[in-house]
């Protein structure tokens, strides 16, 4: 984790933090706005999920989300290392944290109307497969139900990588209901760390690429102006 510095206030924070710059966070000036009004429900949905399973960590949603004007669910598949931060948040100190940066800032989507999500949102063991099992999965499946309820004005979900696409197939087969009938359209996208990366710079810049077109197009979608 990067050390105490101070929030950001500049709009080229988010863009010096994907250039590889070091944007540093006070993390407890961001717990201190986790009862505010555009997160409250969520932190509580975290802290549920946590007494449901003594002695486990779920990250908190950054407050610089916003559940009332949340148009963009980007779905994730589990807690990555940044989230030592305490939060999932696109200014954690890890690639897939970086990638989110440079795709809001590529994309112009201001934070407020995306919100990230985890799969399985409880932090795993490190030496656990990066697969999610089918508990865990399972394990998934009502919290993002009461996810969605709390945001109740979404209308894409983009799912980064191939567990959690198989994620929402297992929602709407577990809860017989079609997520396009609720006026939710899904995304299927690459994953933003781990071994979806691990290719030529090129190939990674034709996959950040593709990654914006699709929050763009989730965007428009939603009416979503652009910065």
């Amino acid at each position: 984790m990067r050390g105490s510095v101070e929030w950001p206030k500049t709009p080229d924070s988010g863009r010096l933090a994907a250039e590889g710059e070091i944007v540093t966070i006070d993390w407890d000036e961001k717990k201190a706005l986790l009862q505010e009004p555009n997160i409250a429900k969520v932190t509580q949905l975290c802290d549920e999920l946590m007494e449901k399973k003594p002695g486990s960590i779920v990250p908190y949603i950054d407050p610089v989300h916003d559940e009332d004007e949340c148009r963009i669910v980007s779905l994730q598949v589990s807690p990555g290392k940044g989230t030592e931060s305490g939060f999932v948040s696109h200014y954690n100190d890890d690639e897939a944290a970086r990638r989110a940066t440079q795709i809001y800032e590529l994309a112009e989507l201001e934070p407020r109307y995306v919100m990230p999500w985890n799969a399985y949102p409880w932090v795993r063991d490190p030496g656990m497969p990066s697969a999610l099992s089918v508990q865990e999965k399972t394990d998934g499946l009502r919290p993002f139900r009461q996810f969605l309820k709390i945001n109740s004005r979404v209308s894409a979900i983009i799912a980064h990588g191939t567990d959690a696409s198989t994620f929402l197939t297992l929602f709407e087969k577990t809860y017989h209901s079609s997520l396009k009938n609720s006026g939710i359209k899904i995304y299927k996208a690459t994953a933003l760390g781990g071994r979806a990366f691990a290719v030529s710079e090129a190939k990674q810049e034709e996959l950040l690429a593709k990654s914006v077109d699709i929050y763009k197009d989730a965007m428009q979608r939603a009416g979503i102006q652009h910065l």
